[in-house]
């Protein structure tokens, strides 16, 4: 694709962009509600998985033991605060969710980043929020690891996507341990964490150096990508802030990039999922709500429309009524939907 081309789809993506109606002061950063919701208590599941409300508590790094009676299959056996890396002193770590059972050959892998804006959130938050997905995850015989990264207060990119890939790599240092095939991964994530699973998925066939820290050459392999809302061109994203200032952006691609993208487009653009994908880019199932006022759905178009360009396996479900971060992504509907595609990739 030329580089006109790109220019072109970004100017019309930014148009749409424009065109929406800027309803973020309803939402705080990343899809949290105002004090009036956070009261609501979490919802009971309806017939078809669907949930009426949550609560926004920030829950604590580590599962605890009621979660794991009464939200998990049985048997399960939970491997929790596993250190993967050290950086001054900040011990970044995952957590290993292993299906009950022995199992005579190693089992498919399920990586989850979390969401947070990048600037907040923690290995065990979308897992309260993702249950039922989880539970059917590990119900397959998946082995599910839910890792952490620096947020942004820690530092910036590429520190992330680093983060991400070392984590991987110990993963897969780790394999006969945990009884683990790394060469059957899905990488899963919600929000900033579906950029950075987008970002690993992409830019990985591209063995970008600054990108890994331990090795340029993974030896495992990506089969699928499954972003939940995440952005994907953070040039393009600054669209949805009218008369953005630029030299005083403090929005979570600006923190995340150390810069505003406005001002640093070098940095958006290594920072952005599109920037490489082609046709050694994994399979993609991507979901967005069409009221997200966070991360405008056009992220999401824009993404499926590179991918389809590349002729890359991709499907765009649109969640009617969602807003960012909405709990009905949890639903039954759509588990079905994120299960059925990883049954095909890891074929």
């Amino acid at each position: 694709m030329s580089l006109f081309n790109y220019r072109l789809l970004s100017v019309i993506c930014l148009a749409l962009l424009f065109s929406t109606t800027n309803e973020a002061a309803a939402q705080r950063p990343d899809g949290e509600r105002t004090p009036a919701a956070e009261q609501e208590g979490r919802g009971e599941r309806g017939e078809r998985g669907g949930r009426s409300g949550r609560s926004r508590t920030e829950p604590p790094p580590v599962l605890d033991a009621e979660f794991i009676a009464t939200k998990l299959p049985a048997g399960v056996e939970y491997v929790s605060d596993v250190v993967f890396k050290t950086v001054d002193d900040l011990e970044l770590k995952l957590d290993l969710l292993l299906p009950a059972g022995e199992s005579k050959q190693p089992r498919p892998v399920a990586v989850w980043i979390h969401g947070g804006a990048w600037m907040r959130g923690n290995k065990a938050r979308d897992l309260h929020r993702f249950d039922q997905l989880t539970s059917r995850i590990l119900q397959e015989g998946i082995a599910f690891v839910s890792i952490s990264y620096r947020l942004t207060s820690q530092g910036q990119f590429p520190d992330q996507i680093q983060d991400c890939n070392d984590a991987l790599a110990f993963v897969h240092a780790h394999r006969e341990k945990y009884n683990l095939d790394t060469s059957k991964m899905i990488i899963l994530g919600t929000s900033a964490g579906g950029h950075l699973a987008s970002l690993v998925g992409t830019s990985t066939p591209h063995h970008i150096s600054e990108f890994f820290t331990t090795t340029s050459q993974p030896d495992w392999t990506i089969r699928g990508i499954v972003n939940f809302y995440g952005p994907a061109d953070l040039l393009v994203m600054q669209g949805k802030r009218d008369a953005a200032d630029a030299e005083s952006d403090r929005s979570p691609e600006a923190r995340l990039l150390g810069h505003a993208p406005l001002l640093r487009p070098d940095l958006a653009r290594a920072a952005s999922p599109t920037t490489y994908i082609n046709k050694q880019s994994p399979p993609f199932l991507i979901f967005h709500g069409d009221q997200d006022t966070t991360v405008p759905i056009t992220q999401s178009i824009l993404l499926n429309a590179w991918l389809q360009t590349e002729n890359v396996p991709s499907e765009l479900v649109v969640v009617e009524g969602a807003r960012h971060g909405d709990q009905k992504f949890d639903d039954t509907l759509y588990n079905d939907k994120a299960i059925e595609f990883i049954h095909n990739v890891l074929k």
